[in-house]
């Protein structure tokens, strides 16, 4: 996935996972006991036809065994029918728990993972490599035992119906396996990198339709048919390498079917002729041969999907062994200020920094505070780090050097998911989710959400007359992303979102941003009763935002360059007076930092 590097899975470790996700006991060995009373009617079927053709040669038609190999075959099929829907059900059962378990994991898993890799490739794991596991366990496991046990009973029978042609039945075992084996490790590289490609396939796919107005807008059609085209070439090469694979197993089994066919005949038919052998005997040996034969030539199918099986666990087990955010937070240590430190009560960053995992850095021993009760606007050029500021405040990621406090307390002390219940965060072009107005407004809290406080946050937020003009009011789905209603509706939602969390930290990209006039002067209203008594941090992008705000904070290439309040800036920081400058030149315009 994305760039890691997947350590290879051990065959332990795909029947521990296979362990962990097994389902009770009482159920997995009552399947068991079907399969094995199924194995065994089958067993028995051999040996009660070997005694009718018997009778029949002797001219004393027995109707008492016919009826009795016809009843075996009725309860076999019986039996056949409710342990396959078992293992059906145990392989379900298996499949949803270990679903479960991935998207819990998914779902809190740092957005570092993400950074890492695509989103296509993760849905991968929980869709299609789930499903791999859960095929072999259904259609190859069961079987495979069931096989197996068929392989021991028949021989042990046939070694007490005539040793002889039982050993040479033998030889295709050791010819079997010898065959088999360069094929297994040749089967697991093709079926890893098939399953890879399809993920990677996967991913495109998702990261195309999520955007495809990008695309369309673009003109982005041909390169990315001809992305997609290499990718599809790359699977079929893959599932032609399959192919090949398939082509020397097959013919090869059969080969060795028929081979053994024309030896247990020809030389079963000479102890006949000598009457060494009785026909009843030779229709038996047969029939087990064919009991044998079957799960022999499966085997080379069993292995190639095992194969798969394992490549799936590697892709699933890279997942599992990933650490939650929570994990990560706890193993983040920020050390408190000394006595020397005055306390503050809001949000302080003391000598923070941070680079990415590639090595870039992007904010270099910053250190400022935002106080509570008081709008702190920041202001920089594009690139300069601000947005960062805000992904550490939200803990998307950890600093690599200093503290950030709230409050005179670690924000790492602070339980994740606590933490954030503590914040709202409306983006300058905040995304909706697919589904209904309701949905959207209560995300992440819709047990704490009355419909008085829904219609508060609407008014304060100037939606109610566009709420109400809706024929299905709240429940208007707004379709993937937000796209059936407008930039400015889908702004006003997100603020009225942040109104309704009712939090205790506000971040602000220039929440009005897509807002006309009238539209942006109710809204600053609600959000100016909203800041009351909270911290609040503001990107500021235009003039109007950052002269109203308690203190500003001007950041350079990851620096901090400036603090004090619009007035004091001006006189005292350059780079922040010719982009007033700047933005008066251009009489207002909504761009005050590009």
């Amino acid at each position: 996935m994305g760039s890691t590097t997947e350590r290879p899975i051990q065959l332990k470790e795909f029947i521990s996972l296979m362990r962990l996700y097994r389902p009770s006991l009482w159920l997995l060995g009552l399947a068991l006991f079907l399969v094995l009373m199924e194995t065994a009617l089958s067993l028995a079927v051999p040996l009660l036809t070997m005694n009718l053709v018997d009778i029949t040669v002797e001219s004393n038609f027995s109707g008492t065994t016919a009826a009795l190999i016809a009843g075996v075959f009725i309860v076999q099929i019986i039996l056949s029918g409710i342990s396959m829907y078992m293992m059906i059900y145990i392989g379900q059962i298996m499949v949803a728990k270990l679903r479960k378990d991935l998207w819990h994991k998914v779902l809190r898993l740092p957005v570092s993972f993400y950074d890492r890799n695509s989103s296509g490739e993760t849905m991968s794991r929980i869709t299609h490599d789930t499903n791999v596991i859960k095929n072999f366990f259904t259609d190859q496991l069961i079987p495979f035992l069931s096989g197996t046990i068929k392989i021991i009973g028949s021989i042990m029978i046939l070694f007490a119906l005539n040793w002889s042609i039982t050993l040479l039945l033998l030889l295709i075992v050791p010819v079997s396996l010898a065959a088999l084996k360069p094929l297994g490790r040749k089967t697991y590289k093709v079926s890893k990198a098939l399953q890879d490609e399809t993920a990677s396939f996967q991913g495109d796919l998702g990261r195309v339709l999520s955007d495809i107005r990008l695309v369309k807008s673009s003109i982005a059609e041909d390169p990315e048919t001809s992305q997609g085209n290499n990718r599809i070439d790359q699977l079929l090469k893959h599932g032609l390498d399959t192919g090949k694979i398939m082509a020397i197993i097959s013919p090869l089994m059969t080969t060795i079917t028929l081979l053994v066919l024309v030896v247990v005949f020809g030389y079963g038919g000479i102890q006949v002729a000598n009457g060494t052998l009785s026909a009843g005997t030779l229709v038996a040996i047969v029939f087990y041969m064919f009991q044998i034969i079957p799960p022999i030539s499966q085997m080379g199918h069993f292995f190639t999907q095992l194969q798969k099986a394992k490549g799936a666990t590697e892709r699933i087990t890279y997942i599992m062994e990933e650490n939650l955010e929570s994990q990560l937070a706890a193993s983040v240590s920020y050390p408190h200020n000394q006595e020397t430190v005055a306390r503050v009560n809001g949000i302080r960053f003391s000598n923070v920094s941070f680079s990415y995992p590639n090595g870039s850095q992007i904010l270099k021993n910053v250190s400022f505070s935002a106080n509570a009760s008081e709008v702190t606007a920041i202001v920089g050029p594009s690139g300069a780090g601000k947005t960062t500021l805000f992904s550490l405040i939200e803990r998307f990621y950890p600093p690599s050097e200093g503290s950030i406090e709230y409050d005179n307390q670690p924000i790492n002390d602070f339980d994740v998911q606590e933490w954030r219940q503590k914040i709202a965060y409306v983006a300058q072009d905040s995304p909706l989710m697919a589904g209904t107005i309701r949905y959207n407004l209560t995300y992440g809290h819709a047990e704490k959400s009355s419909d008085a406080d829904i219609h508060a946050a609407l008014e304060k937020a100037n939606l109610t007359s566009f709420i109400t003009s809706l024929p299905d009011g709240l429940e208007t789905e707004v379709g993937e992303r937000g796209i059936l209603v407008s930039g400015g509706q889908r702004q006003r939602l997100a603020i009225a979102r942040a109104i309704l969390r009712n939090p205790q930290i506000l971040l602000l990209d220039e929440a009005t941003a897509h807002l006309d006039s009238h539209s942006e002067f109710l809204v600053q209203e609600a959000l100016n009763q909203l800041m009351l008594s909270r911290t609040t941090l503001v990107i500021a992008h235009r003039l109007s935002t950052v002269q109203h705000a308690d203190k500003l904070v001007v950041v350079q290439s990851g620096e901090i360059t400036g603090e004090g309040t619009h007035d004091e800036l001006i006189e005292h920081h350059q780079f922040y007076r010719e982009l007033v400058d700047r933005q008066l030149y251009k009489k207002e315009s909504p761009e005050l930092i590009n």
